[in-house]
């Protein structure tokens, strides 16, 4: 059986994604998901808060997106978990890809 999110997970995952992927984009000039994905997120973010304001409010980072409109991540700020997770997440990318370019070659 496969696990289901709640509400507030979702806008948890919602919420680091956007963060994560700004700072990426923004900060460190990288892009690892295509800009299609990230607006699909974005948009299905803004859909859940407002849907649900109450479980969005009990989320973390309540405050940076209860006005967002999920347009742009250039004003989003980050802390040092998200700064981490990104360094992480791009350190890993950069491995799966040299990986699968190595393969190819071969």
């Amino acid at each position: 059986m496969g696990c289901v999110q709640t509400i507030k997970e979702k806008i948890q995952q919602r919420r680091l994604q956007m963060l994560v992927h700004s700072y990426l984009y923004y900060e460190k000039n990288e892009n690892i998901v295509p800009d299609s994905k990230w607006s699909k997120w974005a948009k299905e973010l803004v859909d859940l808060q407002q849907k649900y304001p109450n479980e969005s409010k009990q989320v973390d980072f309540y405050d940076m997106f209860k006005n967002w409109d999920g347009n742009s991540g250039a004003f989003l700020t980050y802390n040092q978990g998200i700064i981490s997770r990104a360094e992480t997440l791009l350190k890993l990318n950069k491995k799966s890809v040299k990986k699968s370019t190595t393969r190819r070659l071969f």
